[in-house]
């Protein structure tokens, strides 16, 4: 009996040591696992502390930069600050600067879109893919308006249009509000539409052109130009083709020696007539944001094929609108980084000798800055620095400085 109870307490105690080590194994189970997830953790949160210090460090350095001394106000160009959006419809997609405003005109070749800021409408971009009809000469025109007193109501639209009598690019925009008025006026698809004004057309530079109609175009050309528009000077980049639609005789309605007189009563069309512009003095700050924004216009599959459906272009135009117009802004492009720097530094040092500002420039970030005369006699911290090299006109501000 006593050794049946001997291992009666025996074979407890044995399974009771068993349970004891079981639950022991268990905790160091349990330990590890929760030592491997906090293990885990830490590593994931160092992980991401790193990236954050990344982060961080990028953000120090931005404000850094952006952080000014004590006592100095800053304060952004519109150009270099403001924010931009995607504007669509039906015919066409763009990003365009937030708040400004898009308006259409014309159908399917005849289109035309302006782009412009409200606020301030001569910063703007505009195209136009054709202008129809410029007639070779006065003669033409005057022949074209016998035939319509005569009873040819046909010739109406011809006895209204503008002349170009000296075909080139140039003077395609010198004629371009004549030009302008006549659409709106002969074409219902203009109604509503606001056409910009490029009047006092004057070049000041030149560039070959990159349009793959330069072969077939006269005079083709892009052109840095300023203009005026309700009075007030603006300053841009323009581009247009001028193809000639052939020549064809018509009766002016004179007779000499019995026969009677003809003259010539064909005309010249402009295609890819695209012009980014800005208030004079200030294209150079707008003109990064605007040829970006111009580049990313693309018209619809559909908007093009219902073109290709309408066109009887001798030239075809109508199935390479998209590329026709790539080529022009790159070209424009180009052409802005080639042009004449010495334009700009004259221009720049007169607009801040009448305005009374002087230049500064930040050691730190290179950033150029107007500041009103008299702010380098005042300050006396060591970041801004008086801009001494010419080429620093040539290049945009990146907003206002004062000593507050």
């Amino acid at each position: 009996m006593i050794a049946g109870l001997f291992i009666g307490i025996t074979a407890r105690k044995i399974k009771r040591d068993k349970e004891i080590r079981r639950k022991k194994q268990m905790k160091k189970k349990t330990v590890k696992i929760i030592s491997f997830v906090l293990a885990l953790i830490m590593v994931l949160s160092l992980s991401a502390c790193g990236k954050k210090t990344s982060t961080d460090d990028a953000a120090k350095k931005t404000e850094k930069a952006g952080k000014v001394e004590k006592g100095i106000k800053i304060t952004k160009t519109e150009a270099n600050s403001i924010e931009t959006e995607k504007y669509e419809t039906a015919d066409f997609s763009i990003t365009i600067p937030k708040g400004w405003k898009v308006t259409t005109g014309g159908r399917n070749i005849d289109h035309s879109i302006r782009v412009y800021d409200p606020k301030e409408p001569l910063n703007q971009m505009f195209i136009l893919l054709k202008a129809e009809i410029l007639l070779h000469s006065q003669a033409g025109k005057n022949a074209w308006q016998s035939l319509y007193n005569a009873g040819d109501t046909q010739a109406a639209i011809f006895a209204n249009a503008p002349v170009l009598e000296n075909p080139s690019t140039e003077n395609f925009y010198k004629i371009l509000s004549q030009y302008t008025d006549f659409a709106s006026q002969m074409d219902s698809s203009y109604s509503g539409y606001t056409f910009p004004r490029f009047d006092n057309f004057t070049v000041t530079d030149r560039f070959a052109s990159t349009s793959n109609l330069k072969s077939a175009a006269i005079g083709d050309e892009l052109l840095r130009a300023t203009f005026t528009d309700g009075g007030k000077e603006g300053e841009g980049m323009f581009g247009a083709s001028v193809v000639d639609f052939g020549s064809f005789a018509i009766s002016n309605g004179q007779v000499v020696g019995y026969q009677l007189q003809q003259v010539d009563g064909g005309y010249y069309m402009a295609y890819n007539i695209v012009a980014i512009t800005a208030v004079k003095d200030s294209f150079i700050e707008w003109e990064s944001l605007l040829t970006s924004c111009m580049k990313t216009l693309e018209y619809s599959d559909s908007f093009v094929n219902a073109t290709n459906q309408a066109s009887n272009e001798k030239v075809a135009l109508a199935r390479q609108i998209s590329q026709n117009f790539n080529q022009t802004m790159d070209g424009i492009m180009s052409s802005w980084e080639n042009r004449s720097r010495s334009q700009d530094i004259m221009s720049q040092k007169q607009s801040d000798a009448t305005l009374g500002y002087e230049r500064v420039y930040d050691t730190e970030t290179n950033e150029i800055y107007k500041a009103t005369n008299g702010f380098t006699d005042v300050y006396d911290g060591k970041r801004f620095e008086p801009v001494t090299d010419d080429n620093m006109y040539a290049e945009p501000i990146s907003g206002y400085i004062e000593k507050q």
